[in-house]
């Protein structure tokens, strides 16, 4: 009994483990195996021997998931009905479609591009703001160590209202560290905690000027990329596109969902994927990708553009983050290291100030 518990608490802890890396492996094996003319009935067992080690490793997550798809569709069942609990919705989505229509291989692709997209889109996240983090937190502790230990210190050999130039600077820094500055900290660190809380979920007046600033200018553009490729992939699948938004709209959170409702009412009376978003006024994904869509979206092979256009517009994207990261990081490093110069110049010009004390 105590072992069967056991086993069960392991399976489903591992079965946590199947993100999006282990997802991708399996979309790119079963790709492979699908091409080279496997069955897809053998080609889910022969991943889950694979991954398993011919059963030697039960609890790796891509056996376990592959061993239930086995089963699955062993019994009859689709691939995405097979992996219901293993899969997002939009990805079942997709298979789906993509086994409906024989191009299943084509579906396992899609998936396994819209990962990669996905995890250039938290990289570019993560670079952007990972190392202003780390800069102004040696900044808030470079200043601490000016006003609680460096200046005090100073200010017992010397008094400080004869102090002059940088030294009389870095006095007033950190009379402002030790006072006020404690709240001008907190405010600080509150309006930042409100602005990444108003990203995903402010829907009220004014976020569409909002959304053209950072930093909810850059929540948009990487939103707005993921949209895009979403959509493209979900057409070329061949699911329609006020499905396709639907899909979308289950998951999104308050600020995505707003946009997507929007567009898919207008894409429900009859207009086209462009003209939808053009009209629901959001701005949403961006100008230029509104006017580009209305342009492809009028034409045949929609999907095909689309998703070409999704590509392009991911590596433009991308590059935009990468110009507002390295600004953010150059104006973090330029604060930080003026504060650093003042250290210096201030340090020198105390010394100089209590050795001229102490020879008179």
């Amino acid at each position: 009994m105590i072992a069967e518990v056991w086993h069960e608490l392991q399976e489903r802890w591992y079965s946590t483990q199947f993100g999006a890396k282990e997802r991708l492996q399996f979309y790119e094996s079963m790709a492979t195996l699908l091409e080279n003319g496997v069955t897809l009935n053998d080609a889910v067992r022969e991943v889950h021997g694979i991954y398993s080690d011919d059963g030697k490793q039960r609890y790796h997550p891509i056996a376990m998931a592959s061993r239930e798809a086995a089963m699955g569709v062993a019994n009859g069942k689709a691939l995405a009905d097979a992996m219901v609990h293993w899969l997002p919705a939009q990805e079942r989505a997709l298979i789906d479609a993509g086994q409906e229509s024989g191009n299943l291989i084509g579906a396992l692709s899609d998936c396994a591009r819209l990962i990669e997209a996905q995890g250039k889109i938290l990289g570019a996240v993560i670079t952007a703001t990972a190392y202003p983090m780390m800069l102004w937190a040696l900044l808030i502790y470079l200043l601490h160590v000016i006003a609680n230990k460096m200046v005090p210190n100073m200010a017992r050999m010397s008094d400080p209202d004869s102090w002059t130039g940088t030294a009389a600077m870095l006095y007033s820094l950190s009379n402002f560290v030790t006072g006020p500055g404690i709240y001008f900290l907190i405010s600080i660190i509150l309006l930042l905690v409100s602005a990444i809380w108003s990203l995903p979920y402010y829907t009220g007046p004014g976020r569409v000027a909002l959304d053209r600033l950072p930093p909810w200018h850059i929540y948009r553009t990487l939103q707005g990329t993921t949209f895009l490729l979403n959509v493209a992939v979900m057409l070329r699948a061949g699911i329609k596109p006020y499905d396709s938004l639907q899909m979308l709209s289950r998951t999104a959170p308050p600020w995505l969902k707003q946009r997507i409702e929007a567009t898919r009412y207008g894409v429900g009376l009859g207009q086209n994927l462009g003209q939808a978003l053009k009209n629901a006024g959001h701005e949403f994904p961006d100008k230029q990708a509104i006017q580009f869509l209305c342009v492809l979206a009028s034409r045949k092979g929609f999907a095909e553009a689309a998703m070409r256009f999704s590509s392009r517009w991911l590596e433009t994207s991308l590059k935009q983050v990468a110009i507002a990261a390295k600004l953010i990081l150059n104006l973090s490093l330029l604060l930080v290291g003026s504060v650093m110069v003042l250290v210096l110049l201030g340090s020198y010009e105390m010394e100089a100030i209590v050795r001229a004390g102490i020879q008179q």
